[in-house]
């Protein structure tokens, strides 16, 4: 676990400043400087260049991931491979970018009307779509070859930096929208970009396409799991975006609402970072572990991972409660339509972690079929239930959604690895943490309110911290975590002496 914590820990690191990046352009820069139309499409054309990215590159970014080690090679530039899935990705962005092309004018209905936002300045969404296509197909390669950090920065940190200057400039510039969306895409462009330099840099950009040599049999093989994986790739894309696609199609002022529930998705979304930080590193070794047949390994990574999780999903769940109303008062009264969602997305988010690095194991295993069978029901699922809870309940009817399919899915893919290889991530300090964080949720369901919001959001906060993490060390909930707390002890003892 040695190079997987400490990468994770670079990762989680860089994602937390990310994350507060994040926090101020989604929650204080865009909803205020934008209006809400213009703030939910910018979040509908992402949302819409992440899947159609995601169906362009066929499952390749998996792919790369659990081939790289018979390709491994620097001398011969790794076979080729890299220059292999980015002329299949470049072909599949192409017919991608025609298909929108093609029907923007009816994507346009969908979105609003013939003459709406979205009709007008949607075609952004084309030089997206190669951008995003490029950044999945470099980023599984930085990962194979142990370059997690790069791919991490770059979207995490500089993409942020990027939208933020865009977003004040924009308050003092006032752009009109077109050159706006043009330079957002921009920002993109750029953080793509920048990991390919990073590659270059550190002499890990090899092409090698006159030494490429793939087998029959390891052909075969890479395209069988490139077509299973496709179903779980698009899982992780869809959530989220298929439900702001359908919240923007199915609801009256379609972008507002994606506005609201894009704020409501993001900051539940810190929930997933220690997911983020662990999964980067994590996935190579596995896919290393399973060449190996080294079980009592994946089965390490697997327990470990999920106790490190479900201990800070549930602390931080605990948090996002706590200051979910003051949270809201940053920004205009809109927004606040948005609570309910947030706490039901903070709730799979949780879920989530509690499951491991499960998508991970079954992805890289030669199990990886049911990866893409689960990951296929899910997405159907996902829009089954949005198409019927959005009408019943309006925009928090797709946070439902998510709630019940994700949970539902989960569930499934945990008891067919424990079925098929006998892997299972809980044990007592499973109970031990779910416990721990019961108590906390009704500790602060029976504190009364004090004072105005953030004071009263700022002592439930320390009293959560205050209260968690001591048993979490004592109580050894997460050995890991521990085990590097007592370590950063020891130095910061030892230096100040």
């Amino acid at each position: 676990m040695g190079i997987v914590v400490r990468q994770a820990s670079w990762n989680a690191a860089l994602a937390y400043v990310g994350l507060a990046l994040g926090f101020v352009n989604v929650v204080l820069l865009y909803p205020k400087i934008l209006p809400a139309d213009q703030f939910g499409l910018t979040r509908l054309v992402v949302s819409i260049a992440a899947i159609a990215a995601q169906v362009a590159q066929l499952g390749l970014d998996n792919t790369v991931i659990r081939y790289f080690p018979y390709f491994r090679d620097a001398e011969r530039k790794h076979n080729g491979l890299l220059s292999l899935v980015l002329g299949i990705g470049t072909v599949g962005s192409l017919v991608a970018i025609f298909i929108l092309w093609a029907f923007h004018g009816t994507f346009a209905l969908w979105f609003g009307a013939a003459d709406g936002l979205y009709a007008e300045h949607g075609i952004t969404v084309l030089p997206l779509v190669l951008s995003e296509v490029c950044f999945f197909l470099f980023r599984s390669y930085s990962r194979s070859v142990h370059r997690s950090i790069a791919p991490t920065f770059s979207r995490e940190f500089l993409l942020r930096v990027l939208q933020m200057g865009l977003i004040l400039v924009q308050a003092k510039m006032h752009f009109d929208l077109r050159t706006f969306m043009l330079l957002y895409v921009g920002t993109f462009l750029v953080s793509t970009a920048w990991l390919v330099l990073d590659l270059w840099r550190s002499d890990n950009l090899h092409f090698g396409l006159s030494r490429l040599r793939v087998p029959k049999r390891l052909g075969r093989s890479m395209s069988r799991y490139a077509l299973f994986t496709f179903g779980s790739s698009m899982a992780v894309i869809a959530l989220g975006n298929i439900d702001q696609l359908m919240v923007g199609a199915m609801l009256k002022n379609g972008l507002d609402n994606v506005a609201y529930y894009a704020v409501a998705f993001y900051i539940a979304s810190v929930i997933l970072i220690p997911a983020r930080a662990l999964v980067l590193p994590s996935m190579p070794i596995l896919a290393e572990a399973w060449k190996r047949r080294d079980h009592a390994k994946i089965s390490m990574i697997y327990r470990r991972s999920a106790a490190i999780q479900l201990v800070i999903g549930i602390y931080l769940f605990l948090c996002l409660w706590s200051g979910v109303d003051a949270l809201f008062s940053l920004m205009k009264p809109g927004y606040a339509i948005a609570r309910q969602a947030l706490l039901i997305l903070a709730a799979v988010n949780v879920i989530n972690l509690a499951g491991g690095l499960s998508g991970g194991i079954v992805a890289t295993s030669r199990s990886y079929w049911f990866d893409a069978v689960s990951g296929a029901v899910l997405v159907i699922l996902n829009v089954v239930l949005d198409f019927a809870f959005i009408k019943l309940f309006g925009m928090v009817g797709a946070a439902w959604s998510s709630l019940v399919s994700f949970t539902l899915v989960l569930a499934w893919r945990m008891a067919f690895l424990r079925k098929k290889h006998g892997l299972w991530p809980f044990d007592a300090s499973t109970m031990r943490t779910a416990l721990v964080g019961a108590a906390l949720v009704a500790l602060l369901w029976l504190l009364p309110l004090i004072g105005e919001l953030w004071t009263n959001a700022i002592v439930r906060i320390v009293l959560v911290t205050v209260l968690f993490w001591p048993a979490v060390y004592f109580l050894r909930l997460a050995p890991d975590l521990s085990e590097q707390a007592a370590t950063l002890k020891q130095r910061f003892f030892n230096t100040s002496r």
